[in-house]
């Protein structure tokens, strides 16, 4: 009897877990900005002026983003590329850089030039930084010249608040 109690349960972890995953996949894309342009012939729209891209807990800020639609005729977009005061926050985790690619079927975001990422925890630098969207997980790279850097703040050496 126990036995097949786990089995129930763990059906029901993996139905949960798979629902979860099947929701955010399928979250749609929103896009606002200033301008957009469209050039059905090459599949692109050209968003421009304030640029603010949602999708679900993800959000990426720019002044300039390239959208591709996909080739397989399912409408969304398949890419982008995002252009001057790249901004992007998700959850807890905040970051910046020079211009970004968003790899919108992978869900992958990686922030290229002087790419930052922080959380409550601590900061990362390089070059370039890798965000999966979909697991909230970071790698950072660097180029040929420097190295990447990563700052914690210890739990123990933040000032303790003053009591009024």
């Amino acid at each position: 009897m126990r036995r097949f109690a786990n089995h129930i349960i763990a059906g029901l972890v993996c139905a949960c877990l798979w629902h979860s995953l099947a929701a955010l996949a399928a979250e749609p894309v929103q896009i606002e900005s200033d301008h957009l342009e469209i050039r059905h012939a090459k599949r692109q729209a050209i968003f421009t002026g304030h640029v603010h891209l949602t999708r679900g807990t993800f959000e990426l800020f720019c002044d300039r983003l390239v959208a591709y639609y996909s080739k397989d005729g399912h409408g969304g977009i398949d890419q982008a590329n995002a252009f001057g005061h790249v901004r992007m926050k998700q959850e807890n985790k905040r970051g910046k850089s020079d211009k970004a690619r968003l790899d919108n079927r992978r869900q992958i975001l990686t922030l290229i030039g002087h790419a930052e990422m922080e959380d409550p925890d601590g900061k990362v630098k390089g070059s370039t930084i890798i965000h999966h969207i979909k697991t909230n997980e970071t790698v950072v790279r660097q180029g040929e010249t420097g190295r990447v850097q990563m700052h914690l703040d210890s739990k123990d050496t933040k000032k303790p608040e003053k009591k009024r």
